[in-house]
Parts: structure tokens; C-alpha cells; sequence
């Protein structure tokens, strides 16, 4: 794709593109890089949180605003990053929601950089008076006016906006990047002279505090080098702010130089402009500070695990490095089985073939649930490497959900095979059988068989327990929240009919379309890539149902190799919750023909048009 710079945001003038192995490596790059500082970042909240030493203390609270702006900064620019890949476009609306908040954050950081400064120089400067001018009040007041204070950069582009566009602007689709919303020029000029005027103070801030500090050090004969240090680094996190602004022009003689490797040298620039200055936090005080680097060690470097019985608590250490890469691998596999996802769920919506289709509609509610599932199960097992314990609340409702969706799969499963087995068998009457509305009805027919028996288990808990154990934080599983023992039975008979009523289904509808097939010589190849389907779906299904032979499993191979609790633990989570995730996508995003082709064209072409619009907010 063709691009040229304006102020500070690329935008997109001709048609480059990207290969689809390219475009998955340069976001798992981004979104590995993004996981990884918010996962230090993470740690660091909880640090505070756990500490009163801390959230008493003006210094780490300034740093601890800083860190969580930008965590939400980072996560909001590189979910616009994939989305420029995913997507391409989408709703002016929501795109405004995110650019705003995104630009807000962008602004924040210099700010509260300043602010640090100054607390750093009164401290260091004019001690005596710290205690009466650094307290926590003022310094909660100081953040409500950083954010007000970056929200007046904004705001008036979006006054200007309303003024300026008509209604149903805001109702279209569009690339979501600042340029392409805000394109008015009194924005343009507004802008401009804003970010000159608020850098301007900011780093007459920081070169004010480095030297009254350093001449406080000499006049004072005391060894002061931490906080100058400290200062310095603020000022190199502020420049790397700063190359939001000098970024098109070396942009520019980049290009002059290498002309052919406009893409590589965006990406390396949305990298070092806005992903790099968000690493710079966490050194300062996550690895320099000696009390924050004392209480971060505890968390970084242990995790807890649940033994075989919940109410047992066993201590088991994972090196920083292991839950690390568990972490991460858990989040790549994530990535890009919802990369794929998310393209098949394009490739239905673009198409009116597909969504005319029971069979296809069918599909795309399983992808839909299976992405579902995956995104709540990770999300639980990320929490309980960074806070272990959750509150009550939101545990139920996690809980609920991965319960539901993972209870969708079978039966949609049988829904699929009974879809096939009468375009098969009865060929003839499926058109009258499996219509759109009628599929519609089945979809919502699952979702009541499926929440209906676990519902329940809410609904027993609200009048077993008080309402002060909601309140609670517990480690997030099923048994430690719905602990009544009656749901234990309740959920076990459950199981059992709802998967021997769906295996029968596969073996009735697999030996239907098998007898079919020896009686019909004119549909072989069609009834015979029928059963390949059930056969698949069957596979599936036994996949899920290892969910309820895996606590069984883990106890024997606990006893196998007794020092490997979490190892075994790992590997089944990997085999039991994402690897049968892994499969819808094979049997019709691979296998489907009229899928294949629609398919290729999104992950190798069109979807792959890549405007990398480096969103470089602020």
C-alpha cells in the first residue's frame, strides 16, 4: 500500500499489500509486545494495590496512574493496529469512542511525566515542605487535572466534528485513524499548536527540575544521582513521546533511502513511537525503585495452584520466565485461531451465499461461540497468574459464560449433522426442513437448552450464600464459587445426557448418510465428504468431552510424574480447552470449497490491504 505522512499519521494513497504471513507476524509482533509490557504493567497495579506503603505515598501514585494510562493507551492503539488488518474498516462512531480515549491517554503521559518531576524536585529540593505540598488529596486533584487538561486538547475536535459533518457520517464506515475522522483544518492547526505549546512546558518542566536538583546535589554535598537519574529518564521516555511529532519526517528519509520498504518502515516506527515509551515505565520504578522491586519479585516470580482438592492450597513456584512464555503462548494461540476466526466471520457477512445458508449459518455460530469460549477461558487463566484471586461478581459472570458457550458446542454440533444428515437422506424436502428462520430458532433453542440447567447453579448460590460473599475474591473456578454439592450431582447428570444424546445423534446421522451413500451411486463424492464432516465433528466432540475425563487424567499422570503438577496441568488445558477451538475453521474454512475461495481472497489480498495506519494519536 501507498502511503504518505500527515502530521504524524500515515495514510493510505495507493494499493501495497501485505502476504498473509506477513500481516499475522507483524501483529503477533505488536500484540506479544503489547501482552508483555501490560503483563509487567499488571503486576505492578497489583504490587500497589496490595501495599499501603504505596497508594499513601504521592511518588507511586503518579507512577501508578502512569502505568495504568498506558496500559489502556497501548491496548487501545494496538486493538486499532489488528483492527487495521482484521477489519479494515469500521462504524465512525465507535471508531470516535476509540480515538478519543486513545489520544486522551496519549496526552496524559507528558503530563504526568511533569508531574512526576516536580514531586521529585520538591522532595529532593525543598524537603521540609514536601509533607504540607505532596499529600494524597492534591495529588489525586493533580490527576483529575491532567485528565482534564488532555481532554481539552480534544475536545474541541470533536465540537468541530458535529459542526462540521453531517449526521449520517456517523453512521458510515471508514479506516479508523485520526486524519480520516478529524479532517477538518482548523483541527489540524488546532492541534498543532496545542501539542507545541504543551511539549514546550513540559520539557521546560523537566530541564527546570534536572538542574535546580543537580545544584541542590552540590550545594548540599549529598549524592543525589538517583533522582537526576530518575529525571533523565523521564526526559527519555518524553523524547521518545516526542517522536510522535518528528516521526513523518524520519519517516520520510527512511523512504528516500530504502523506497522499496514503505511498509517495514511504518511498522518499525508504530513500534518505536508507540510502543517502546510505554516500556520505559516500568524501569523506572517497577526494576529501579528499591521497595517496588522487593514487592514485585513476590508476585513476578511464584504462582499458585490449586491441588486436586480446591480446598487445599499448595504453593507451587513458576519462574517469571515459565509463566511468561505459558502466558504467552497461551495468547498467540489465541491470537491466531481469532485471526482466522474473525476472517471467516467476515467472509459470511460479505457474502449473501453464506448467510442464506442453514448450513453456514450453523458454522459461523459455532466459530462465534468457540471465539467466545476461548477469549473468556484465557482471560481466567491470564487472571490467575497476575491476581490469583478475583472478586465473587465477576468470577460468576466469567464462570457462566465459558460454562454456557462450552455447553453450546456438542449440541451445535448435532445441529450441524442433523443439517446434513437431510441434505443427504432427504434431499428433496431440505429446502422446506432447513430454512433461515427455522435455523435461527434452532440457535436460540440451543442457547436455552444450554443456559437453562446452569442457570440454575446462580440462582442456588444467591440462596445458599450471603450477599457478602459476592464481595469476596476467591481463585476463579466453578467449585470455589457454585460450592453447593448438590450442583456437583446436579452438573454430572447434565453432562451425561446432553453428550449421549449428541453422540448418538453423530452415530445415527454418520451410519444414515453411510447407507445413503451405498444406495445413491450419483451422490458418492458428496455423501462421502458428508461423513468426512461427521466424522470430523465427532472427533470434535470427543475432544470436548475430555473436559470431564481431564480431572481424572491429571491424577493419574499427577502420580506418573508427581513433581510436574503444573507441566501436566498446561498441556491440558492446551489440549482440552483451545485444541478443539482449532478445528471449525479446518472443516469448512479448509475443507468447504465455496469457503476456501472467498477465504484465500481476505488472508492473502483484500483483507490483507494493510492501510498500516500507524495510529499515532496526540
Amino acid at each position: 500500500m501507498n502511503f504518505s505522512s500527515v502530521n504524524g499519521t500515515s495514510t493510505v494513497t495507493g494499493n501495497q499489500r501485505d502476504t498473509f504471513i506477513t500481516a499475522v507476524t507483524k501483529n503477533v509482533i505488536v500484540t506479544a509486545l503489547c501482552i508483555s509490557i501490560n503483563y509487567i504493567n499488571g503486576t505492578l497495579v497489583r504490587t500497589f494495590r496490595e501495599h499501603q506503603i504505596f497508594y499513601s505515598n504521592p511518588r507511586y501514585i503518579l507512577f501508578i496512574h502512569l502505568v495504568i494510562n498506558d496500559m489502556m493507551q497501548l491496548i487501545l492503539s494496538t486493538l486499532l493496529h489488528i483492527i487495521s488488518y482484521a477489519l479494515y474498516k469500521m462504524n465512525a462512531s465507535l471508531c470516535l469512542i476509540l480515538l478519543i480515549i486513545t489520544i486522551t491517554t496519549t496526552l496524559n503521559t507528558p503530563f504526568n511525566l511533569a508531574g512526576m518531576a516536580i514531586e521529585c524536585y520538591i522532595a529532593i529540593c525543598i524537603p521540609l515542605h514536601h509533607g504540607q505540598i505532596c499529600t494524597v488529596k492534591k495529588t489525586y486533584i493533580l490527576i483529575g487535572l491532567i485528565w482534564a487538561a488532555s481532554s481539552l486538547s480534544i475536545l474541541p475536535d470533536l465540537f468541530i466534528l458535529l459542526a462540521t459533518e453531517p449526521l449520517q457520517f456517523f453512521h458510515s464506515r471508514l479506516f479508523c485513524a485520526r486524519d480520516f475522522v478529524f479532517r477538518s483544518t482548523y483541527s489540524l492547526r488546532k492541534r498543532d499548536a496545542s501539542h507545541y505549546v504543551c511539549f514546550s512546558l513540559v520539557w521546560f518542566t523537566l530541564f527546570y527540575t534536572y538542574f535546580r536538583i543537580v545544584f541542590a546535589a552540590k550545594g548540599a554535598a549529598v549524592n543525589i544521582t538517583k533522582a537526576r537519574n530518575t529525571i533523565l529518564l523521564h526526559s527519555f521516555q518524553m523524547l521518545l513521546c516526542m517522536l510522535t511529532y518528528v516521526g513523518p519526517m524520519f519517516e520520510k528519509g527512511l523512504l528516500y533511502v530504502l523506497p522499496n520498504q514503505s511498509l517495514a518502515v511504518r511498522f518499525t516506527s508504530y513500534v518505536i513511537v508507540q510502543i517502546l515509551p510505554r516500556f520505559v515505565s516500568p524501569i523506572v520504578y517497577g526494576l529501579r525503585d528499591n521497595t517496588f522491586r522487593r514487592h514485585v519479585g513476590r508476585y513476578l516470580l511464584c504462582k499458585w495452584s490449586m491441588s486436586n482438592h480446591p480446598e487445599s492450597l499448595v504453593l507451587i513456584r513458576d519462574t517469571f520466565t515459565t509463566a511468561f512464555v505459558k502466558n504467552l503462548i497461551v495468547v498467540l494461540v489465541w491470537l491466531i485461531l481469532s485471526y482466522i476466526n474473525g476472517t471467516l466471520v467476515a467472509t459470511f457477512f460479505k457474502h449473501q451465499d453464506f448467510y442464506e445458508d442453514p448450513r453456514y449459518i450453523l458454522f459461523i455460530h459455532m466459530v462465534i461461540n468457540d471465539a467466545i469460549q476461548l477469549t473468556v477461558t484465557i482471560t481466567l487463566f491470564v487472571l490467575s497468574y497476575i491476581f490469583y484471586k478475583i472478586n465473587v461478581s465477576f468470577c460468576c459472570f466469567f464462570i457462566l459464560v465459558a460454562v454456557f458457550t462450552t455447553r453450546n458446542t456438542p449440541v451445535n454440533l448435532a445441529s450441524m449433522a442433523i443439517e446434513r444428515y437431510i441434505a443427504i437422506c432427504e434431499p428433496l424436502r431440505h429446502p422446506q426442513i432447513c430454512t433461515v428462520r427455522r435455523t435461527y430458532i434452532v440457535i436460540g433453542l440451543i442457547w436455552f437448552i444450554c443456559v437453562a440447567p446452569d442457570i440454575t447453579d446462580l440462582f442456588v448460590t444467591l440462596a445458599t450464600e450471603s450477599l457478602s460473599f459476592f464481595h469476596e475474591r476467591v481463585f476463579c473456578l466453578r467449585q470455589n464459587v457454585f460450592k453447593d454439592p448438590i450442583l456437583a450431582y446436579k452438573r454430572q447428570v447434565f453432562d451425561i445426557i446432553y453428550f449421549s444424546c449428541v453422540f448418538l445423534t453423530l452415530v445415527f446421522t454418520y451410519l444414515r448418510i453411510l447407507f445413503a451413500a451405498r444406495a445413491l451411486s450419483t451422490e458418492k463424492a458428496s455423501a462421502q465428504k458428508a461423513r468426512n464432516t461427521i466424522l470430523l465433528h465427532g472427533a470434535q466432540l470427543a475432544m470436548c468431552m475430555l473436559s470431564y475425563l481431564s480431572p481424572s487424567v491429571e491424577i493419574v499422570l499427577h502420580l506418573i510424574f508427581p513433581g510436574r503438577i503444573l507441566e501436566i496441568r498446561y498441556a491440558n488445558y492446551l489440549i482440552v480447552y483451545i485444541l478443539p477451538r482449532f478445528l471449525s475453521p479446518i472443516i469448512y474454512g479448509v475443507r468447504d470449497k465455496k469457503f476456501r475461495k472467498y477465504l484465500k481472497m481476505y488472508l492473502l489480498g483484500g483483507r490483507c490491504r494493510v492501510k498500516l495506519q500507524t495510529v499515532a494519536p496526540g
